[in-house]
């Protein structure tokens, strides 16, 4: 029952700006009549504030809630048009009409626009009854003084209408795409994970059929060996060396199947920690001096990911085996709209534009711009080596969406 009566605050702070300068200039108009009569306008002034504070909030959810709000502003309006002498405040029932644009489906909106223009068209007839001059050529201007009042009254309720529900469509329309956009990342990461369970799948496979052929295999040999060691003891050496052959290569697949399992292990955790492994298993192994600045790079595709890892994997590689180098630097920065990616060496460095063996530039290029990233090579002979790689972040669209919506 209490979750019925929910208040929300307005969605579109420039037109609640809107209406506080419509209500602001209304006040400044009472205030401005009343001063010519001597008198402060204090209900005008109560009845524009609390339209005002009415505007801060909206409520949400209960029918009911949502017919009585709007049915207390129009009273309102209705109350001061009663009072007398502020002819402009009519004009306040487009406030009204904005806001009914969030609280009422499409039906409810024409509905109070309706009454809406009823209550103005007899605020008119009020206010020309009691207000028509008697020389007829005056009657002539003050009629087409009223039509013309009316008729832009009209427009402005069209206006309104029109724009409001414009607004409200691009709204719900970007709600939707990024309700798709969840969803296609949900599905995205199912099918990540269903690739990751059906490549453990088959690594399972392939340790059954491989492994289990042979060390079945292998339990023959020497159950044939063992039978033929006293009878036949060369027979049984040839059984024995088979079984030796068999056995190592059961070890084969075993180390086969563990480093798989152990690369997706290390796919499994964030990139910043890969890197980090990947970069001080690097130094002990070769001793060169490797400074990093890695950021934290927070959620990123596991393609996106794979590419870094392995073209940092890469670069490392060919720096030590190549480029004489002493120190290196890598750079990862991650921002809204893309990963950068630095890597820079101090050694003998090389001409890119002959064609270098062993290097595998081709590869680190082709690996990268399968992710729509982008490869610069930087390089002199003398001067050392320097890879920059930008990469599209994947997430960037719907951080953009969640500060739209």
């Amino acid at each position: 029952m209490i979750s019925s009566f929910k208040f929300l605050p307005n969605p579109f702070r420039f037109l609640l700006i809107t209406e506080w300068v419509m209500l602001a200039s209304c006040g400044s108009l009472a205030v401005v009549e009343a001063w010519q009569g001597h008198t402060i306008p204090i209900e005008h002034i109560s009845i524009l504030f609390l339209l005002g504070l009415m505007g801060l909030v909206l409520p949400s959810g209960n029918l009911a809630i949502k017919v009585v709000y709007t049915a207390l502003e129009i009273g309102l309006i209705f109350y001061g048009t009663r009072l007398g002498y502020l002819h402009i405040l009519p004009t306040l029932y487009l406030i009204v009409v904005m806001r009914s644009c969030f609280l009422f489906k499409l039906m409810g909106r024409w509905i109070v626009t309706g009454i809406i223009f009823i209550l103005f068209l007899t605020d008119q007839y009020k206010y020309i009854v009691r207000s028509v001059p008697q020389d007829p050529e005056l009657q002539i201007h003050f009629g087409m003084h009223v039509v013309a009042e009316t008729l832009v009254f009209g427009l402005g309720v069209f206006f309104v209408l029109q724009l409001t529900n414009k607004i409200l469509s691009e709204r719900q329309m970007r709600q939707k795409l990024a309700q798709a956009h969840e969803q296609l990342q949900e599905y995205a990461q199912k099918i990540e994970e269903l690739a990751t369970v059906q490549e453990r799948n088959r690594i399972a496979r392939d340790i059954h059929d491989s492994l289990g052929h042979a060390l079945t295999s292998l339990n023959i040999q020497m159950q044939t060996a063992v039978k033929l060691w006293e009878k036949e003891p060369v027979q049984a050496h040839s059984f024995l060396t088979q079984a030796q052959s068999l056995g190592k290569t059961a070890m084969q697949e075993v180390r086969k199947s563990i480093s798989t399992l152990r690369e997706d292990a290390k796919e499994e955790q964030p990139l910043e920690a890969r890197m980090e492994t990947l970069v001080d298993d690097f130094r002990k192994g070769t001793g060169l001096l490797i400074c990093t600045n890695i950021c934290r790079c927070g959620q990123v595709s596991t393609p996106v990911a794979k590419t870094i890892y392995r073209t940092v994997q890469e670069a490392l590689t060919n720096i030590f085996k190549y480029a004489e180098a002493t120190e290196v630097r890598i750079d990862l920065k991650t921002t809204s709209a893309e990963l950068s990616l630095t890597i820079e060496d101090n050694g003998k460095g090389f001409d890119p534009k002959q064609k270098v063996s062993g290097f595998g530039l081709q590869g680190m290029q082709e690996r990268i711009t399968s992710v729509n990233g982008q490869f610069q090579l930087i390089s002199s002979i003398g001067n050392g080596c320097r890879i920059e790689v930008k990469i599209p972040n994947t997430n960037a669209f719907q951080n953009v969406l969640q500060k739209v919506t």
